[in-house]
Parts: C-alpha cells; sequence; structure tokens
C-alpha cells in the first residue's frame, strides 16, 4: 500500500495488478506502475513514472491514451517537476502530484472548497458572468471549465468554482465525456433561465463613489441611467457614469487623480463593479451589457426606471 500527500490529507492507494491492467500496452506496463484510488469522492488513478517521466507532450499523449482505457481522471506521481514543466502540463490539462509542495487536481480542489464553503444562497460575481455569457453573448451549452478559460475573463480554477455554484443552484448540470472532461449543460434557456435565476442574482455594484474630475486616460464602459438610456428611450442624466472593476478602482484610488472624491455627490459617477462588463473577452466595452445593467438598476425606486429597466429585459436577444 502506498500513501500520497494530497490537500493536506492522507491518500491510500492501491496497487494495479497486472491481470486487472487488461489492454494496457508493454511500453506502458514497463514505463508506470498503476495505482487506484479514491479522494473527495472522485475515483481515480495514479500512474508513478519508474524511471524519466517523459516531456510534458509525452505526458500529456500517455494521459489521453490510459483516460480512454481506464475511464478516469489520470493522475501523474511525481518525484519533482521544474516550474516551467509544471505550467507545461497545467496548460495541456495533465492532472500531476509532486510530492506533497504541488498538485494540479483542479476538479477536486474546487470540490473540496465548495465543501467547507457554506451552501450557496446567491450567485457568485464569476457564476453570475458565466450565466449571463449565456444568456446574451453566446451560447455556452457544451462548454467545458477549460474552454471556457478562452472565453471569459476568468481562471481556470474560478470557472470550476462558479460552475459549481450555478450547479449547486440548480440552474446547470455538469456530464463527464471520455470519464476525464466535463462540460455544461444549462437547465432551462432564454427567458425561462433568466426567470428561474432572479433569486440567486446580485447587484453587480460594489460600491458607487462620486467625483469632480477624473485625470486619467483609462478607458471605462459607461452604466447607470446614462447606460439604460442609451439601450432605451429614457433620457439621459447630465453627470458622467463610469463603470470600473475592483482591481481597477484599486489602481484609481492609490493614484492622485480624483477630484473631491467622496460618497454624495459630483459631477463623475464611478460605479465599483463585483466583475466585469459581460461581453466577448477582448472587446472594449463602451456600454455595459443589458441583463448587468438591469439588475444594477432594479431597486431604482423610479417609476421611469422601473419601466425601461423591463423593456430593457423584453427586448434581450436571448443568445442560448
Amino acid at each position: 500500500m502506498k500513501n500520497v500527500i494530497l490537500l493536506g490529507r492522507t491518500i491510500q492507494l492501491a496497487e494495479i495488478t497486472k491481470a486487472q491492467l487488461k489492454g494496457i500496452t508493454i511500453g506502458d506496463a514497463l514505463s508506470y506502475t498503476f495505482y487506484s484510488a479514491v479522494a473527495g469522492g472522485v475515483s481515480m488513478v495514479f500512474v508513478e513514472p519508474k524511471k524519466n517521466p517523459g516531456t510534458p507532450r509525452s505526458l500529456a499523449i500517455t494521459s489521453d491514451r490510459l483516460n480512454t482505457l481506464f475511464k478516469k481522471p489520470i493522475v501523474y506521481i511525481l518525484t519533482s517537476c521544474p516550474a516551467f514543466e509544471r505550467q507545461r502540463l497545467i496548460d495541456k490539462n495533465v492532472f500531476f502530484i509532486v510530492s506533497e509542495k504541488f498538485a494540479f487536481l483542479p476538479n477536486l480542489m474546487a470540490n473540496e472548497r465548495m465543501k467547507t464553503a457554506k451552501p450557496a444562497k446567491t450567485l457568485t460575481p464569476v457564476a453570475q458572468y458565466i450565466l449571463l455569457y449565456h444568456l446574451q453573448t453566446k451560447g455556452i451549452n457544451g462548454e467545458s471549465a477549460r474552454s471556457l478559460e478562452n472565453i471569459i475573463p476568468y481562471s481556470y480554477t474560478s470557472i470550476t468554482l462558479g460552475i459549481a455554484c450555478l450547479e449547486e443552484l440548480g440552474l446547470l448540470s455538469r456530464t463527464t465525456i471520455n470519464g476525464k472532461s466535463k462540460v455544461i449543460q444549462f437547465e432551462l434557456s432564454g427567458r425561462k433561465l433568466w426567470d428561474a435565476a432572479q433569486n440567486y442574482l446580485i447587484n453587480p455594484v460594489d460600491e458607487t463613489v462620486y467625483c469632480d474630475q477624473l485625470h486619467t486616460q483609462g478607458f471605462y464602459p459607461i452604466g447607470g441611467i446614462n447606460a439604460l438610456s442609451h439601450y432605451t428611450m429614457l433620457n439621459p442624466d447630465s453627470e458622467k457614469m463610469l463603470v470600473m472593476t475592483k482591481q481597477q478602482w484599486q489602481g484609481i484610488k492609490e493614484s492622485d487623480v480624483l477630484v473631491n472624491a467622496n460618497k454624495y455627490d459630483g459631477n463623475i459617477i464611478v460605479e465599483v463593479w463585483k466583475y466585469p462588463p459581460v461581453g466577448l473577452k477582448d472587446d472594449k466595452h463602451e456600454w455595459v451589457d443589458r441583463l448587468s445593467l438591469a439588475i444594477s438598476l432594479k431597486d431604482d425606486e423610479d417609476p421611469r426606471v422601473e419601466g425601461e429597466v423591463e423593456r430593457l429585459i423584453n427586448e434581450t436577444e436571448w443568445k442560448d
């Protein structure tokens, strides 16, 4: 019996006998020792090289071949692995552990974090971004967390956690493909999905700051009433209304570009958002997206605004 340390826990590995390795190539049988284990409720095959493990490319090819055979995630046990090779393995979505120091098992790590968290009652910012992207930018049914990393501005681990939140709230499900990759499928579509998510939506606005001038050449989307006037028949307000992410706002606060910043009044209104305006990843967005805007204005008491927000939603072209 062999043990490995994974996420601070000792995992017992049971060696897979030669009789159980039916279908394995002679080369793989001579090059690796195979173990089975269950970690975090996931059944996996651990593969330990008997000598030099080879290049990240060769490990990726072998991982795909073994995954097809075992129909389970393949995890390499490596005694050492330089940082640049670890990154190449991560880029190729090859799972591995290196002694007790490094591990790349994103689904398991996300599951562990979800277990220690309180049950989801609302969407996280990442989960809401994924949902709104699916509804109004491009349908993403059939995509995996890895493929979404090329589509939306979040890391693989953050996307995995966002998908887990949506799944916990019953808005989507995940299906395993080829025993390894999991793809997503939203349970409803269009307006029905939007309506089902109403109790879980969060206001994207984290903070509102007023100022008289903003000395910066940075590009920031327009939000608030002025964005609503762009999408509907409402007249714009006289103030400039800009939207920044928390990261952008932190940089602005730490520089000397705000004039008379306060919480009450000013010529410029800055909304600090929990997530960036939803849209294609590399596009510059002049206006915040329709559905995030609708959420940000849903508690506005002006009946004109309430009516135009409803118009905004009704005229949304659902993309899923």
